[in-house]
């Protein structure tokens, strides 16, 4: 009974979450309202913290390095492109089809301060790899006044 109690929790736990980044990346997004009138796909993405780096890794086979963009704005990055589809023209008759195409965007909160100058993006692999160097945040700080 506790382990069918825990999976239901789990479940319910999963879909708060998810809930809560949809939201999230909604109201972060620069145009919500293009998020919900095109056909915006989510590649899947990983976010993880290093001792000295954020690093951010998305699977975005297929793509061409020209067709991505990334900005980062204060503790907002973003990732943005579009995927062309690559069927042979004329009817096709699907069976299955699993294979995103079109206009993505991720939002990515960076929860750190970052050294700005020295971020590194990679694609290889069809996996582009973004690596955001940590930097030590300014403490609050007394400053004496000189004499004059």
């Amino acid at each position: 009974m506790n382990s069918d109690n825990d999976r239901i929790f789990r479940q319910i736990w999963k879909m708060q979450n998810e809930m809560e980044r949809l939201l999230r990346d909604f109201f972060a997004s620069k145009n919500p309202l293009l998020m919900m009138a095109e056909d915006l796909w989510r590649p899947p993405t990983d976010v993880f913290e290093t001792e000295s780096n954020f690093v951010v890794k998305m699977e975005i086979a297929g793509m061409r390095q020209e067709d991505i963009k990334i900005t980062l704005s204060g503790d907002t990055l973003t990732v943005r492109g579009r995927r062309e589809d690559t069927f042979p023209p004329g009817k096709r008759n699907f069976r299955q089809m699993e294979i995103n195409h079109g206009a993505f965007e991720r939002v990515i909160f960076i929860t750190g301060p970052i050294d700005e100058k020295n971020i590194k993006a990679s694609y290889q692999d069809g996996f582009l790899e973004i690596t955001l160097p940590k930097t030590r945040q300014i403490e609050s700080k007394s400053i004496d006044i000189e004499p004059t």
